[in-house]
């Protein structure tokens, strides 16, 4: 039983790292109303500026390709002013985040929020990885270190001393926001910012000094862990999961709450990962990381009724949607337009060019999700990769050649789709996003680490389409890529694309927009809510294992790093600026704006800069969310609007309805 009390000691310490966080994650919401996504991103890249404070004096600067560092002392610094500088910096950096990004954003949908901090965590994660690395760097013991014997089993002191900072730190919120002048202004603005604004309560300037705590307190976390954890980007940033987790038991209000349940998750996923080294049976990665999806679904299913409500001026504007104009026509038109296309590229430009179509192709199911029915998905790249692997699976193992292994695959994704959906009958907005954010770390930390199931790091072979002994792959020989297996492409996408345009006027997607548009008028309508969001989960996420299974036969070996957690926000990032409502979008985020894409690709290999591609979406998706929510397509450059109106023939309007009336119920 010693080895099974050390576990849990040793837990206390990624335990008061969630606790922390989960902290700052509270008071942002109680102060400002946001739920940040990007909270410890911003713990990471504090622990780097506290990493390089304490190596050679060098101050670290939040953005990349300019001068990003400049030199403070030259020389190591010690532990205390390194750590004063730092967290001086996150006040500094939480305040102009917060006027830059969060005070425009305070009466915007939660869409508009999320996508924002969304965005804040690609960009940070992004710069990271382009300044630092990706490798994780260590930094030298902060806190007293010396082994303690409690009750026959040695533990390292810090854990104790990190357990004790959580209490400490948790008490005095506590106390400043219950009994100082400070912290009944911040809860009176809160509640009513219209009855605090009358008293002479700025909510604004309250929100501002409340972030900037919130911020200064995600820097000491994310300093505190360095020597327990290393300091790596992809990592830290992630550590926004557990630390929802914990901000949702405690209902985004109670500080004692978040300490407790942090310090207990940390201990529980400790403590697993003991049971998992003595049961053999149980999967052996990824189970630990389990664990706050499941905090989550049950937070989420057991509270979402309770959740404590602020009383902020909220104005309802969701994207504006397009409406498809001769979608038949259109579709001949753009399978015309990508056969030419295909025809006239060759090599590394073919393939990005059917990289596009794929892309188009995952869009297209965010279209249908977010743009049609409101609701947010950030799990569509797990979808995905769970169709492509099962199409290895069902084509190789089961025997079952394509067609029927591409649709079975692709109809893989729709129960887990329905799964994740699930909490959407009680959930909606900021909420429903914490909990397909968490159902894709657990495929992506749990399912993809299956090494039957992935074939692990390096993946499994994929075999060519073949109908009727024509073969369809992307190579034969040394033809790569094949024009026909890019035209094979562009048929399933347009055919999708088809689909989605026809479903904007059918019975099923009028009922999708009005549930969007108000889920207790359309009930009162006589509307199937519940029955219309799990029908808009399924298609959506059939959208994306198709596009999963294109994936996997462009690629010809399928890994899991293709359908990492980040993919997932990279391609809520690329549709929501193009215009996640409409297909014009979907088109746009696929070629100009795909990572593996057309336009990104050419560029890359002209100018060498595909690699500020992540950088550049999450810059783009906090900007879009702040002063151009209805995304590109939905006022798109001139040139292309002419452009596109001289191939449809049409003057007044076209796929993009760059210039069509947006009617109120489409809002």
């Amino acid at each position: 039983m010693s080895s099974y009390t050390l576990f849990l000691l040793l837990g206390l310490g990624s335990g008061a790292i969630y606790a922390v966080l989960a902290l700052g994650l509270v008071l942002k919401y109680r102060s400002a109303g946001v739920v940040d996504f990007g909270h410890s991103a911003t713990a990471m890249f504090i622990a780097y500026v506290y990493l390089f404070l304490r190596e050679n004096g060098t101050v670290q600067l939040p953005w990349t390709i300019l001068p990003h560092e400049f030199t403070l002392t030259g020389s190591e610094m010690g532990t205390a002013p390194a750590m004063i500088l730092a967290l001086i910096y996150a006040a500094v950096m939480g305040l102009i985040m917060y006027v830059l990004i969060y005070r425009p954003l305070r009466h915007a949908t939660p869409l508009a929020r999320i996508c924002a901090s969304v965005g804040v965590m690609l960009y940070l994660q992004a710069v990271a990885v382009l300044n630092f690395g990706s490798q994780p760097k260590s930094t030298p013991n902060i806190l007293p270190n010396s082994p303690l014997q409690v009750a026959g089993i040695t533990v390292p002191v810090d854990r104790l001393w990190l357990a004790g900072l959580v209490v400490v730190l948790a008490a005095a919120l506590w106390a400043v926001y219950r009994f100082t002048r400070f912290g009944l202004a911040t809860r009176a603005a809160a509640e009513n910012e219209e009855g605090a604004a009358v008293i002479g309560l700025s909510a604004d300037r309250i929100a501002a000094v409340n972030w900037v705590i919130a911020t200064v307190i995600a820097g000491l976390a994310g300093i505190l862990i360095a020597p327990i954890a290393t300091i790596q980007p992809a990592s830290y940033t992630l550590f926004i999961v557990p630390a929802l987790a914990v901000a949702l038991v405690a209902r985004f209000q109670s500080f004692a709450i978040a300490a407790a349940a942090g310090l207990a998750l940390g201990m529980l996923q400790s403590e697993v990962t003991k049971v998992v080294s003595v049961l053999s049976w149980l999967p052996q990665e990824g189970l630990p990381q389990a664990l706050p999806f499941l905090v989550i679904v049950i937070g989420m299913t057991l509270l979402a009724k309770r959740m404590a409500s602020r009383g902020e001026i909220v104005v309802q504007r969701n994207p504006s949607l397009g409406r498809p104009s001769r979608p038949y026509a259109t579709t001949a038109m753009c399978f015309a337009i990508g056969t030419l296309a295909l025809v006239a590229t060759h090599g590394s430009l073919r393939f990005a060019l059917i990289s596009s179509f794929i892309w188009i192709c995952l869009s297209l199911s965010l279209v249908v999700l977010t743009g049609y029915v409101g609701q947010v998905s950030l799990a569509q790249m797990a979808f995905a990769g769970i169709s492509a692997f099962c199409l290895t699976h069902i084509a190789d193992q089961l025997g079952i050649g394509f067609p029927f292994s591409m649709i079975l695959a692709s109809l893989a994704a729709v129960p887990l789709g329905l799964i994740v959906g699930l909490p959407a009958l009680r959930l909606r907005g900021v909420n429903l996003a914490v909990v397909t954010i968490a159902a894709a770390l657990v495929l992506d930390s749990l399912v993809f680490n299956w090494t039957w199931f992935t074939g692990g790091l390096g993946g499994t072979k994929v075999g060519n389409p073949n109908l009727l002994g024509w073969d369809l792959g992307v190579a034969h020989g040394s033809d790569y890529p094949r024009v026909i297996f890019g035209i094979f492409t562009l048929a399933v996408v347009c055919g999708v694309g088809l689909l989605v345009a026809r479903l904007r006027g059918a019975p099923a997607g009028r009922m999708m927009i009005a549930v969007r548009s108000n889920e207790r008028a359309a009930a009162a309508a006589g509307i199937n809510v519940g029955r219309t969001k799990l029908f808009a989960f399924g298609l959506s996420s059939w959208i994306a294992g198709l596009g999963g299974v294109l994936f996997a036969y462009a690629q010809q070996t399928v890994s899991p790093p293709t359908f990492e957690t980040f993919s997932s926000l990279t391609l809520v990032a690329i549709a929501f600026v193009a215009g996640v409502g409409r297909i014009g979008g979907a088109v746009f985020a696929g070629i100009m704006m795909a990572s593996t894409g057309l336009f990104v690709s050419f560029l890359d290999r002209e100018f060498s800069i595909g690699k500020y591609q992540l950088v550049v979406a999450g810059l783009l998706l906090t900007i879009t969310a702040i002063k151009q929510p209805d995304g590109v397509a939905a006022n798109p450059p001139p040139p292309l609007v002419a452009a596109w109106r001289w191939l449809n023939g049409k003057l007044s309007s076209g796929p993009l309805n760059s210039h069509r009336p947006v009617a109120e119920s489409e809002r």
